[in-house]
């Protein structure tokens, strides 16, 4: 029995299992390569550090919408990014809070996001019509592509897991318009997309249900598209717990204004660069952090599939396109793919900002997943075994155009450019020889294969730069708590990234984003946010990584304002004060100020402390004369103060973040932004009880919202397969 007759018998579910777990072998590739490949950028400023503290008070019992000890990065809610709702990653954040080295813990979730993208692919292509094979070549080729692998898993966590979980539900949602699956699945997956939150990933189950729905529209099955619209509707009001936060916070954060269409050209790709798919060194001439030319093969997409081009069967395809029963009955169902393909097309290669998406490079990736889609199709129908020579030389010649291209854009890299083209046209003779003896079975072992090479040496080839001086953020959480152990209550750090030595980063003594959060600390004002809190941000000169000013040293032992008496650093609660040397030499050999002492002197930084404890509460920051605090009870959610005297108001070190409420013995008052964005609320004259608490903007509203939903989406699908099968029934009737 042949090999191709074997593969047609195994279930699949085991070849689909089997697609997942050989995605995750090819995931450990990169990172044998480089053993943080997976750890850089956003992931380790921003994500994994946050993952690690909120699974660690999932792991307590408190499911955080808000952590006043992260101050800007703190609002989990609104930020939106950490999907709260999201069951699926609540428990990747208590599996990255058992990982003591934070870039394993970003590699173990990656892999899995990759896994779950290259399963996703495989069914999406099973789905459209694609063979087994050439499916799995598409299931094994999109997750290792430029964009995906090194910005997306590599940097950023939530876009690598927006576009796994929307390719997921493309799949799902086209077996529902086919009636292949119930409603209620399709809800799952619809509502597990939308609340992961990233936006988008709402986006893209917005463009895949247009796309799905003008496709059943031409085909005139319009009971399908109301079961469909129906599901997609349900599953959407997932948004409003997962992003309401967000919009209803905007006026307080730095994305306020952020609409209306324009182009800056920062990560806006230009078409032309789509020509370097296939060279594995291609540096597109794209804005990006790094200059005008990228650091990264953002545009790449596979080395085998310009050069495969010439090889498909042109003539063939024409020729089913052109006969009307081949597009009554395969062609109307990839309407839905050639819609999809086009918006993507139009978002990919638009301007750079349309209302709160920013940067269209983000959505390359979906682009190519459509093209590989259309590949296995393509695939699917063999290869043109005449012409040898012609195919051959086209082939050749876009090998030495994607040569040629990645040349132009970074010359000083020839030597890598020419390594790949020898390595391409080496690995295109041996996908030949495979086709010759196994036909379609043997390409795609010998272009899977050929991938694994790929991503092997083009990882090498990124990540041989890196030298031991250049910086390494650490991903230890022992490492971490080591060089803060000593810091006590909220901690405040000025500190700027461009004066601090890779060293000083490396070991820890210098840290920025969230990078404390993963330590013992317990409270940071320095922290990473996606949204930021303007006004507190300015007052502090605080950048969205949480570096600062010099000149906030000198402020900080100022009155607040003529109102506010006290300093600001007593304003903040700030207990530990660290100080980099390099920003602030003066401070490194001045006298500590009243009320502080000096217990860490080294040539990086500084550590004030206190001498003496605040004399407030809780996280009460400030009272007006004639008001009394004799008592708080505070959690990250909610306070309660106990109080007396003639009247006035009660500062918190708490960032008023909309979804604060206050009440003094049970009756509602106003909970304001005060001085900096502080909360601050106004209490009247006797013996109160003030109790402030955070609730998500509109949560309520939102979850009763979702379980109207979810009800719906459960009667739907009890009622879809009782009319389908009614349906059937009827059509057996008519035909005996």
């Amino acid at each position: 029995m042949s090999f191709t007759r074997t593969m047609r018998r195994v279930p699949e579910w085991l070849v689909a299992a089997g697609v997942a777990v050989a995605a995750i072998l090819i995931a450990i590739v990169p990172r044998l390569v480089y053993d943080r490949f997976y750890y850089s950028g956003d992931m380790l400023e921003s994500f994994v550090p946050s993952w690690h503290r909120i699974g660690t008070e999932l792991l307590a019992g408190n499911w955080l919408t808000v952590n006043p000890d992260a101050w800007i990065g703190g609002n989990y809610a609104g930020e939106a990014a950490y999907g709260l709702y999201n069951p699926v990653n609540l428990a990747n954040y208590l599996l990255t809070a058992q990982f003591e080295d934070l870039s394993v813990a970003a590699f173990v979730i990656m892999a899995e996001f990759l896994a779950l993208f290259a399963l996703a692919t495989y069914l999406l292509c099973r789905e459209y019509g694609a063979r087994r094979a050439p499916a799995i070549l598409a299931g094994l080729t999109i997750p290792f592509s430029g964009f995906t692998l090194y910005y997306e898993a590599g940097g950023w966590p939530s876009g690598m897991m927006a576009v796994a979980w929307v390719t997921l539900f493309w799949w799902s949602a086209l077996r529902l318009s086919r009636g292949r699956t119930n409603p209620l699945f399709t809800f799952v997956i619809g509502a597990l997309t939308i609340s992961m939150g990233n936006p988008y990933a709402a986006l893209g189950a917005v463009i895949v249900l247009t796309g799905i729905g003008i496709g059943l529209l031409v085909e005139r099955k319009l009971f399908r598209l109301l079961v469909l619209a129906i599901t997609g509707a349900c599953a959407g009001t997932a948004a409003l717990a997962t992003y309401l936060p967000l919009f209803l916070s905007v006026d307080v954060t730095s994305r306020a204004g952020s609409t209306g269409i324009f182009n800056d050209t920062f990560m806006q790709p230009q078409i032309g660069g789509a020509a370097g798919m296939s060279s594995p060194s291609y540096l597109p001439v794209i804005t990006t952090f790094g200059g005008p030319v990228e650091v990264i093969p953002s545009l790449y997409l596979a080395w085998f599939v310009l050069p495969l081009l010439p090889w498909l069967q042109w003539g063939r395809i024409r020729a089913l396109f052109a006969s009307a029963e081949f597009r009554r009955a395969h062609g109307r169902p990839l309407i839905s793919l050639a819609i999809i393909a086009f918006v993507y097309f139009l978002f990919t290669f638009g301007p750079s900002n349309v209302g709160m998406f920013r940067w269209p490079i983000r959505l390359v990736e979906y682009l190519y997943l459509c093209v590989v889609i259309g590949l296995s199709l393509a695939l699917s129908l063999g290869i043109a075994g005449n012409a040898l020579r012609r195919r051959a030389a086209a082939s050749a010649a876009l090998i030495a155009l994607g040569f040629y291209l990645a040349f132009s854009s970074s010359p000083a890299q020839t030597g890598w450019h020419a390594v790949f083209a020898l390595l391409i046209a080496i690995l295109c003779v041996l996908a030949y020889a495979a086709w010759r003896t196994r036909r379609t079975t043997g390409l795609v072992a010998a272009l899977v294969l050929g991938t694994v090479v790929v991503t092997a040496v083009q990882a090498y080839s990124f990540t041989s730069q890196i030298v031991v001086e250049d910086r390494f953020d650490p991903s230890s959480t022992t490492a971490l708590s080591e060089q803060t152990d000593q810091y006590e209550g909220t901690v405040l750090q000025l500190a700027q990234l461009d004066d601090t030595s890779p060293e000083d980063i490396t070991t820890g003594r210098i840290l920025f984003g969230n990078e404390i959060m993963a330590s013992s600390v317990q409270a940071s004002i320095n922290a990473y946010t996606g949204i930021g809190f303007t006004e507190f941000q300015n007052a502090l000169c605080m950048d969205y990584r949480g570096a600062t000013c010099p000149e906030v040293y000198a402020s900080l032992w100022q009155p607040v304002n003529a109102d506010i008496s006290i300093p600001l650093i007593d304003y903040l609660r700030v207990s530990t004060l660290v100080v980099q040397n390099s920003l602030l030499p003066d401070v490194q050999a001045a006298p500590a100020p009243p009320g502080w002492q000096v217990t860490e002197r080294s040539d990086s930084r500084t550590v004030l402390q206190r001498d003496t404890p605040l004399p407030l509460p809780g996280t009460v920051s400030y009272v007006s004369d004639g008001v009394e605090v004799t008592a708080s009870n505070a959690d990250a959610t909610s306070e309660t103060v106990q109080l007396s005297g003639s009247g006035g108001t009660v500062s918190f070190a708490r960032l008023a973040w909309p979804g604060y409420s206050a009440t003094v013995d049970g009756e509602r008052v106003d909970a304001v932004a005060g001085w900096h964005g502080l909360l601050e609320v106004p209490v009247p004259p006797g013996d109160h009880e003030l109790v402030i608490k955070f609730q998500p903007p509109a949560q309520r509203l939102s979850v009763a919202a979702f379980g109207a939903a979810t009800i719906m989406a459960l009667i739907l699908a009890v009622l879809d397969p009782m009319l389908r099968r009614r349906k059937l029934r009827a059509a057996r009737t008519v035909t005996t």
